[in-house]
């Protein structure tokens, strides 16, 4: 008899938690496992729910047109859970997360697994203010070790767990879908034809959310001190500090916003840069590491953890929110051996960061709680 797996998430946007969710999906061994979704909130502009469809999985809309408030969602998902009886509800947000908290186990007979993809904090600070922050970090860590099995989507976030509230919680790292390209002068030069962009220039990219803890204005201002005509930020994304940001564009800072084809702007791409204050294990770097591309980062515990999983040199650390750091690591990194370092960052990526090994591991942790 195959286990049921109910994964509930708020909706299925194009964003970390749910690419995380749809890789563990779409590598899992349906020989074994039998797969149902829930969503608790009507889906936004840059839904995935096409490509959940397609992996033929049953998934069921709580609120497809309008949104509901927690007690009327409270209601609609105990119901549907009596109708499809899982075995294993795998929360991704704390919505999912408070709501799963509330219904009877006695009644439903379900084990509980919570991913957190972030250690909560910096995070919930920048989204809701400190006040508001504070407390729904509270809640969601009082949630979450009530969970039958919490699981860090890091190793560095579950290590902050151990750190600073003594909890062991499981780790598993994130994995990206995307293949290793094989590394070519002319498909990079071609795909910067198609992009518009120009051969004698030296691009760095930045990817991800428009918003306080991405620190995007950073990475703006520190490019404007850059006294280099070749050296170009290209930043995609959406969020609410994009239409603010975009005035700010230039030709040396390219704020094309959201896109579908972010693999062609990797390859055409000759470094990834991130100034996060805050990540669990951004899918978007690990993107750049099937591509090859060295690595620029902030100084926080997922990108140390990054740069940790090869004894080989893969990217540069600077100082969080410190121009002159990262300007100082954008001049060393340019005498690096970028192909070496290609090599290097692409063999951490197929040992440590692929979408099949992550799936494995969710795997044999469902197996292990059932």
């Amino acid at each position: 008899m195959r286990i049921h797996i109910c994964y509930i998430v708020s909706s299925l946007a194009n964003e970390g938690p749910v690419n995380v969710m749809y890789n563990i999906i779409k590598n899992i061994d349906y020989d074994q496992f039998k797969i149902s979704v829930i969503t608790l909130i009507p889906e936004k502009k840059n839904t995935r729910i096409d490509d959940f469809r397609k992996l033929g999985i049953e998934i069921v809309q709580l609120a497809e047109d309008k949104c509901k408030n927690l007690v009327l969602l409270y209601f609609s998902l105990g119901k549907k859970l009596k109708e499809i009886s899982p075995n294993v509800l795998h929360a991704h947000c704390p919505r999912s997360l408070i709501l799963v908290h509330f219904l009877s186990r006695r009644k439903y007979r379900y084990k509980k697994i919570y991913t957190a993809h972030v250690y909560p904090g910096v995070q919930q600070k920048a989204l809701y203010g400190p006040l508001k922050g504070a407390i729904i970090t509270w809640l969601w860590n009082f949630f979450m070790m009530r969970t039958d099995l919490p699981i860090a989507c890091s190793r560095s976030v579950s290590q902050q767990y151990k750190e600073k509230h003594g909890w062991e919680i499981t780790s598993i790292p994130n994995g990206c879908s995307m293949p290793v390209w094989k590394r070519t002068i002319g498909e990079k030069k071609e795909m910067r034809k198609k992009l518009g962009l120009e051969d004698n220039m030296f691009y760095y990219i930045f990817i991800g959310r428009f918003s306080q803890e991405k620190n995007p204005e950073f990475l703006i201002k520190s490019f404007s001190k850059i006294n280099d005509p070749l050296s170009c930020l290209i930043m995609l994304g959406d969020g609410p500090l994009f239409p603010v940001l975009k005035k700010y564009e230039s030709k040396t800072i390219k704020l094309y916003g959201f896109k579908n084809n972010v693999r062609d702007y990797l390859i055409a791409s000759d470094y990834y840069v991130s100034a996060s204050e805050a990540e669990g294990l951004a899918n978007t770097l690990l993107e750049s590491m099937s591509v090859g591309l060295p690595m620029i980062l902030s100084d926080i515990p997922s990108h140390n953890e990054i740069l940790k999983s090869t004894l080989n040199n893969v990217g540069i650390l600077f100082s969080n929110n410190d121009h002159d750091s990262l300007i100082e690591a954008i001049e060393k990194m340019r005498v690096w051996d970028i192909e070496e370092t290609a090599k290097n960052i692409q063999s951490s990526f197929g040992e440590n960061y692929t979408a099949q090994r992550m799936s494995e591991l969710y795997q044999k942790a469902y197996n292990e709680l059932i």
